[in-house]
C-alpha cells in the first residue's frame, strides 16, 4: 500500500512539473514574438529616416622628379607614408608626413662592392 501511495505523489508531481514546462515555454515564445515585434517596428522607423554619411577625403599632392620611377608605396604609423623610387640608378626612399604635407626624410641606396659576410 505504500508503493501505490508514493507513486500517486510522483505522477502529482510529475504532472505539476509538465504544467509548469508548458506554460515556461509558453512565455518563452511570447516574449520572442514581442520582441520581433520591436525589431520590426525599429527597423521600419529608421528606414523612414535617411542618413547621409560624409566622409572626407585627404587629397595630399607631392611633385617628383621626371627621372624618378615610383616602385611603390605604403602607409605606415604615425600617418607617415614610405614612397620606393629608382632614381638615376638608385633606390631611393621618402617618408612624407600626412599630417604636416612635408618630406620627412630621404633615404638614397647607392650600390656597392662590399660582400656582407656573417660575423
Amino acid at each position: 500500500m505504500r508503493i501505490i501511495s508514493n507513486i500517486k505523489v510522483i505522477k502529482i508531481i510529475a504532472i505539476i512539473l509538465g504544467c509548469l514546462i508548458i506554460a515556461g515555454l509558453g512565455a518563452l515564445f511570447l516574449g520572442l514574438a514581442n520582441s520581433y515585434r520591436n525589431i520590426e517596428k525599429l527597423d521600419n522607423n529608421t528606414k523612414n529616416k535617411p542618413r547621409i554619411v560624409e566622409k572626407k577625403i585627404n587629397q595630399f599632392n607631392f611633385l617628383q622628379p621626371t627621372e624618378a620611377q615610383l616602385i611603390s608605396s605604403s602607409l605606415g604609423k604615425n600617418n607617415q607614408i614610405l614612397l620606393r623610387y629608382i632614381y638615376k640608378g638608385n633606390n631611393v626612399l621618402v617618408v612624407l608626413d600626412t599630417i604636416t604635407q612635408n618630406i620627412k626624410s630621404i633615404i638614397t641606396l647607392k650600390k656597392d662592392s662590399i660582400i656582407w659576410e656573417k660575423s
